[in-house]
């Protein structure tokens, strides 16, 4: 590969990079409203004071996180395979293998995405947070949509990479990774040519094929 070609390949792998990030953001963008349209009736807690409200065991808080999790794991399954698939057709198309791009450029962009839910989701509840800081010791307030278990926030980054994997072990398997040439064929021996054996050249001493001394084609005249 020439040094024009490499360059052309990296500019390439950079621009499919950017918008890779570029596009799990806006996703990410989109699925917080998503996820604060969904969650169920906010919790009513006691102020604390000093912003903190304690919900008890109150259901809608778990629901809430419970709905965070199941549209980032929906989310990481359907980009990861949405990601595979048009890799796999840049690959074909272009002869580059960008496996390895889609699969970082990915991976940074789950993670980006789905702390942009998790901060979208919350910023649309930002009066409910404002109110419950703002409150009295002892005063019953409504708590606005938040994520508690920041352990979620690992779904979306898993199962994309768990089902970008997965398709791409299912490629192996199949011997068809996108940009990945086959090994060139061993090149077969030439094979010896026979060549029609060519009439064998008379001999001069070689008395077989020429008549008997004394005869001839014809008959001799008598005397």
């Amino acid at each position: 590969m020439t040094d024009h070609s490499r360059a052309g390949a990296a500019r390439h792998a950079l621009l499919v990079s950017a918008c890779v990030l570029v596009g799990m953001a806006l996703i990410g963008t989109v699925l917080g409203p998503v996820w604060w349209l969904l969650a169920p009736d906010r919790a009513v807690g006691t102020a604390l004071g000093d912003g903190r409200v304690f919900t008890g065991t109150a259901g809608e808080v778990f629901a809430g996180e419970a709905y965070f999790a199941l549209i980032t794991g929906a989310a990481g399954m359907a980009t990861g395979y949405a990601a595979y698939m048009v890799q796999f057709s840049l690959a074909r198309y272009r002869i580059q293998d960008l496996r390895m791009v889609f699969l970082v450029a990915g991976t940074l962009g789950a993670m980006a995405a789905t702390v942009l839910t998790w901060q979208v989701g919350t910023l649309i509840d930002a009066p409910l947070h404002a109110a419950a800081a703002a409150a009295e010791r002892g005063e019953s307030v409504t708590v606005g949509l938040d994520l508690r278990a920041t352990s979620f926030l690992v779904v979306w980054p898993f199962l994309f990479v768990l089902q970008y994997g997965l398709l791409d072990g299912i490629s192996a398997l199949r011997s068809d990774q996108p940009g990945v040439l086959p090994p060139a064929p061993d090149p077969e021996p030439p094979q010896a040519v026979e060549h029609p054996r060519s009439p064998r050249a008379a001999d001069p001493t070689d008395t077989s094929a020429t008549p008997e001394h004394g005869q001839t084609g014809t008959e001799d005249s008598a005397p």
